[in-house]
């Protein structure tokens, strides 16, 4: 079995934060518990990524870029956040009890935070948990940007207190999306119900004449993957070069849960060169004007691959 031709597509970049400072832990110094929880609140309000993660261990796996990246392209942050209680524990832990307005509600915050000698560190309940799933089609939603991450659907994902745009990704190729606020305590789902994106014929198509057009440069023999008959054996004993002119590519549809493609009505021109039965040399020239190239569809984080068959 012949393994089918592989088509990378790029549909969204990946923008990458380092997160963490000393200055945090600098200024935190000689503070007390109630100074660093303000300070931790007023980080979040002002959307400082570096300010809260210098007071935080990272997450395992992978987990720490999707938080840092959806953080960093949240749609909103707490607004007017305060400190309504705090409770000491014999362990060192200090509970901060706050609240803040988010979504435009007023809305409880729970965390923790412990001296560790340099300053104060949060506890592991600081963040809140989001999970997205949806369906394409009659398909499961395999990819959700979150703020500014991409993450795989389905999955419980670690977040810090926000607002975020949750949508079906890639961008430019599926469409539909909503707001969550996220908090902590209760983990919050949202379900999406995902389209094709009006243009993501288009932006496959891009990348499809692009492989269409390697598939036309000169050659000794037919390309294979390519959809392309030229029936030389009838008119040569022997093929030397063969050459082809696109006079239209063929148009790509896109199937509506986005795991497949057709693309059709392609016109394409060869002009085979080579050895007649006779014994001499001939150029016969070659029409078809239903050129088509079909194949699979797989969304994967920000990226659509397409293998040709």
């Amino acid at each position: 079995m012949k393994r089918a031709a592989i088509v990378g597509i790029a549909v969204a970049g990946a923008v990458i934060v380092a997160g963490g400072g000393l200055a945090w832990w600098i200024f935190s110094r000689g503070q007390s518990a109630e100074d660093a929880a303000r300070s931790y609140l007023s980080a979040l309000a002002a959307g400082d990524l570096d300010a809260v993660q210098a007071m935080r261990e990272p997450l395992p796996d992978g987990q720490e870029e999707i938080l840092a990246q959806a953080f960093l392209g949240a749609s909103a942050h707490i607004a007017d956040p305060r400190i309504e209680g705090m409770d000491e524990h014999a362990d060192g832990v200090v509970g901060i009890r706050a609240s803040a307005e988010l979504a435009g509600e007023r809305r409880d915050l729970r965390f923790s935070i412990q001296a560790d000698g340099s300053g104060w560190i949060l506890g592991g309940d600081h963040t809140g948990t989001l999970t997205v799933d949806g369906t394409i089609a009659d398909a499961a939603l395999e990819w959700v940007a979150v703020g500014g991450a991409v993450a795989p659907a389905a999955t419980s994902l670690a977040l810090l207190p926000a607002e975020y745009l949750v949508a079906a990704a890639p961008a430019g190729i599926l469409e539909g999306s909503a707001e969550a606020a996220v908090g902590t305590g209760t983990p919050m789902s949202v379900s999406l119900t995902a389209t094709l994106a009006r243009d993501a014929s288009d932006r496959v198509q891009e990348q499809l004449d692009a492989y269409a057009d390697t598939c036309a440069e000169p050659a000794t023999s037919v390309p294979d993957h390519c959809g392309i008959v030229v029936p030389w054996a009838a008119d040569f004993a022997s093929l030397e070069r063969i050459a082809f002119r696109i006079e239209q590519h063929p148009a790509v549809t896109l199937t509506p849960d986005a795991r497949s493609f057709d693309a059709t009505a392609g016109v394409l021109v060869a002009t085979a060169e080579g050895v007649t039965r006779a014994g001499g040399a001939a150029s016969v020239t070659y029409r078809a004007d239903d050129w088509a190239l079909r194949g699979t569809v797989l969304l994967e984080g920000d990226r659509v691959v397409l293998s040709v068959r």
